[in-house]
């Protein structure tokens, strides 16, 4: 029993030895570092946010035109071929009409009602003139002649322009693109006789969604691409009824420098889809979403403070910020899963400073 108890205290005093030795001897103690997140600040910025977006366009030239006959009838003659430069005015169809041999025959019988009735005033005035007709006849005959001189001038000129609409013409300078009548056709009114396109400036047209259209205007510059090359365009007309066929807005830009762009070609077109101007922006990765709803961390007396923000559009720097920040608040802008509202926090080279003076601390013995 005695024994047992020697060892117990032999045991005790051993431990606290080794304890005082531990306490004198050791060289220093170990140094605190500081745990704190570090993170960067940002002050919120003012900038404009403009986001792109890309369509497909069509290259055509600002004036064409699609050419077809004011009357029915058969072709006799073509007098052009697809590929043809051609100036307004010069003839492309002539077409034999019956209708115009009707208007034929109805000018001549005009013609010579017209003739009786001049030759019968002729004599009725001279029989007036020796008191051998009356006061009414003579009314009579002038009116007769009047009339007579109507019904032909009208006659006639309803021959004239059908004879006139017997040669068909192009309506503009230009190229013909397509020929789509042959002699001895049998056309109408509503045929298509060939298409015309100007010799001035090419165009480029697209359609454009309602976000879009409240974004741009006449004047703004668009970017046009086609095989690897760019080319710069101005928007001078937008449409202001969406097209049945397409469920867009019809837009038109000028194309500069378009040697290399062929008529009927499709294009990448760039346009503005949405903008910011002098709005107030913050770094992207600085917002976090709560349940879907936008915040920030704000830096305040050496913690971080959860706010709540209404976010507008962003790219991929920055993000627009409707109301919840002033620019005087500082951002935090690093990214940490150890923030948390309250959480206190050092700057960038507040850190440096504190780890610093901890690894100089020295330990007197």
């Amino acid at each position: 029993m005695k024994g047992k108890l020697k060892w117990i205290i032999g045991f005790i005093v051993i431990i606290l030895i080794g304890m005082g030795l531990y306490v004198r001897f050791k060289p220093e103690d170990a140094a605190d570092y500081e745990t704190r997140p570090t993170v960067r600040i940002e002050q919120p910025q003012t900038g404009d946010i403009v986001l792109y977006t890309e369509l497909t366009g069509k290259i055509e030239p600002q004036s064409k035109a699609t050419v077809q006959a004011k009357m029915n009838g058969e072709v006799l003659e073509v007098l052009f071929s697809a590929g043809d430069i051609v100036t307004a005015g010069q003839p492309l169809v002539t077409i034999d009409s019956d209708a115009l041999t009707a208007l034929k025959l109805q000018m001549d019988a005009a013609q010579v009602s017209l003739t009786n009735a001049n030759n019968t005033l002729t004599r009725t005035r001279a029989l007036y003139a020796d008191g051998f007709v009356s006061d009414e006849s003579m009314e009579q005959a002038e009116n007769a002649a009047r009339s007579a001189q109507i019904s032909y001038d009208s006659a006639k000129n309803s021959y004239d322009l059908q004879l006139k609409y017997t040669t068909v013409t192009a309506p503009i300078d230009g190229l013909i693109e397509t020929r789509n009548v042959d002699p001895h056709d049998h056309i109408e009114t509503s045929t298509e006789l060939c298409e015309i396109t100007g010799n001035d400036e090419m165009q480029v047209s697209f359609g454009i969604t309602e976000k879009v259209l409240n974004n741009v205007q006449i004047g703004d510059t668009i970017e046009i691409e086609k095989n690897g090359s760019t080319y710069e365009g101005t928007i001078f007309e937008i449409g202001t009824m969406v097209n049945n066929s397409t469920g867009l807005y019809d837009a038109k830009a000028t194309v500069d420098d378009t040697k290399s762009l062929t008529n009927g070609t499709r294009v990448k077109v760039t346009v503005i889809m949405d903008q910011a101007r002098d709005a107030m922006t913050i770094p992207v990765d600085a917002v976090k979403y709560d349940n879907g709803i936008p915040f920030v961390y704000v830096y305040q007396d050496g913690s971080a403070v959860k706010t709540v923000i209404e976010s507008g559009i962003y790219d991929s720097e920055r993000m627009e910020v409707l109301s919840g920040l002033t620019t005087n608040d500082s951002v935090i802008t690093t990214w940490s899963y150890e923030l948390y509202d309250g959480q206190g926090v050092l700057l960038v080279g507040e850190a440096d400073d504190t780890n610093t003076q901890n690894d100089g601390q020295v330990i007197a013995e």
